[in-house]
């Protein structure tokens, strides 16, 4: 056997080996973190949605009492989110407390963490000397909060509602 090539062998295999690993490790870590941002982004997008659909839903269901309940059936002095024409809003919808006292639960039906809720406010009482043209109407602002899955996720619409009586 000859050994003489041994002398000028210096690892340059093992050190370049040693750096492709090294590369390979990287790119695998920073995949992985990619990843786990995509499906953070997803999450956050799919618990958007369905506070957005919350929202509209609830939006439907103040909506509905608002037909089912004539203004005479109804007292629109604040309480429960009933507001009249000269009761004031809440002047930052994000940061309201959306109690039962102040505002009115929906149905949830997306699994919520709290029930969504809407605020009706009567801008205008039905206006008199109407035609069969021009039948008598009444204005109305609504207002709907849901949260998403999570807590932080809140959406908030706003709708401007007309009933013909």
């Amino acid at each position: 056997m000859n050994y003489a090539h041994r002398k000028y062998q210096s690892g340059v295999v093992l050190v370049i080996s040693l750096i492709m690993l090294l590369l390979l490790t990287i790119i695998g870590v920073t995949a992985m973190q990619v990843n786990n941002l995509e499906e953070k982004m997803a999450g956050n997008a799919r618990d958007q949605n369905i506070a957005f659909q919350a929202a509209e839903s609830t939006l439907q269901e103040a909506e509905s009492f608002i037909l089912n309940n004539p203004n005479s059936d109804v007292t629109y002095n604040g309480a429960n989110g009933l507001l009249d024409i000269a009761d004031d809003e809440p002047t930052n919808f994000f940061t309201h407390s959306w109690s039962a006292a102040d505002s009115t639960a929906a149905p949830n039906n997306y699994g919520l963490t709290e029930d969504p809720r809407y605020i009706i406010k009567r801008i205008s009482g039905p206006i008199a000397g109407a035609t069969a043209d021009d039948p008598d109407r009444t204005y109305f602002k609504i207002t709907a909060r849901a949260t998403g899955a999570s807590a932080g996720t809140q959406i908030i619409l706003q709708a401007h509602f007309v009933r013909y009586d």
